[in-house]
Order: structure tokens, then sequence, then C-alpha cells
């Protein structure tokens, strides 16, 4: 009887090793049609973001009037150096509002805090905006950045609807020409390396089965 259940317990755990990996498989060609897509997105001419078929890592252009105030997210630029995201918030009509990117800054200048509101033009790709992560900071009232950008929150102080969008700025800014602003999209695809782990161990569990039962037939 225990060796029954240990033959069945040992095939279902070979099934699901085998099944973990063939999802991989899938999973990894899924990542590949949607970095090929990205990048024939962005390398076509940008679309109005006034359309309804927008979607992620679209190339955008609009212009609208900028709230007053922008506002700083903690983050580290791609050589790994702690600074700041500046963030603006722009008013597309009467309803509607998206968040921009404008680009990173070392230190928070008081010059950047606010905008002048006149009508600004902008052009970039279109990225989903994430929410809070399991290990990021509460938002400190006291502080003058933030750690995540909290949509309901905008929307609720702002009394807008906001696109779950954020638009990583192409080009120097118009305003402060001192952000850098470079684009890069950074999607990994280590679902290959995932199926083998999976395969690896399926193949060794089939191998130990065959020793066991080989043994103790």
């Amino acid at each position: 009887m225990n060796k029954n259940l240990f033959s069945i317990f040992s095939i279902f755990i070979i099934f699901i090793l085998f099944s973990l990996g063939g999802w991989q498989l899938v999973r990894l060609q899924w990542k590949k049609d949607l970095i090929k897509d990205i990048n024939l997105s962005i390398s076509q001419p940008a679309k109005s973001l006034i359309t309804e078929n927008i979607k992620n890592y679209q190339k955008v252009k609009s212009q609208g009037i900028l709230f007053k105030n922008n506002y700083f997210v903690y983050r580290l630029n791609e050589k790994g150096k702690y600074g700041f995201n500046l963030v603006s918030i722009l008013q597309l009509n009467t309803t509607d509002a998206v968040i921009i990117q404008r680009g990173w800054v070392e230190k928070i200048e008081k010059s950047m805090m606010t905008n002048n509101q006149d009508v600004y033009s902008f052009e970039g790709v279109l990225h989903p905006l994430k929410s809070k992560g399991m290990f990021t900071p509460d938002n400190n009232p006291k502080e003058n950045f933030l750690y995540y950008l909290d949509r309901d929150k905008l929307e609720y102080n702002l009394k807008i609807s906001i696109y779950p969008y954020v638009v990583i700025q192409t080009g120097k800014d118009q305003n402060f020409p001192v952000l850098q602003n470079n684009l890069n999209i950074n999607i990994s695809n280590n679902h290959l390396q995932y199926a083998i782990t999976w395969f690896v161990l399926g193949f060794c569990i089939i191998i130990a089965f065959w020793y066991y039962k080989k043994r103790y037939k």
C-alpha cells in the first residue's frame, strides 16, 4: 500500500513539474511577442493620446495644461544613483488627465516644484501605472517627495479622472532642460531558464523513481 502511494505521489510530482515547464514555454513565446510588439510600437509615429485604442508601451503625443504642483518620486537612475523622477499631472480636457514622468534629477530644486500652467506639449511612451509594492515605504506627508504614485489620492485631491498610465516623456523637457530623460524599457524574459529548471527537476524525479522501483521491486 505504501509503495502504491509513493508511486502515485511521484507520478503526480512529475506531472506538476513538466506542466510548469510547459507553461513557462508558453510564457516564453508570449513574452517574445510582447517585446516584438513594443519595439514595433516605439518605432512608429506617435499616436494621439485621446484615441480610445491606446495600450501599454505605445508611443503617444498630446498637449494640455499642467497642474501647478509637481511631484518627486524617489528612484535610482540607470547608473544606480539615487535621485528623483519629476512627475507632473497634465489636464487633457475637463474630465481627464494623465501622469507624465518628465525626467530624473539628482536633487530637488525649489524652481522645479511648480509649473507656470501654460499649454504643454509632449511626446512619450505609455507605461502601466504600477501600484505600491510590498516592500515600498508609505508616502510621508512630512517629506517633499514620494515613494510611489497614489492614483486614487491624486484623483481625489485634483478632482479629475487620471488615466491608468504613466507617460515616460522622450526628449528634453521644455521647461527643465536639466532633467535626464533616458527611455529604457527593460522587460525580463527568463522563461526559458525557468522551463529548463522545471524539466530538469522532473527528469531528476523520474531517475530517482526508476532507481527506487528497480531497487525495491
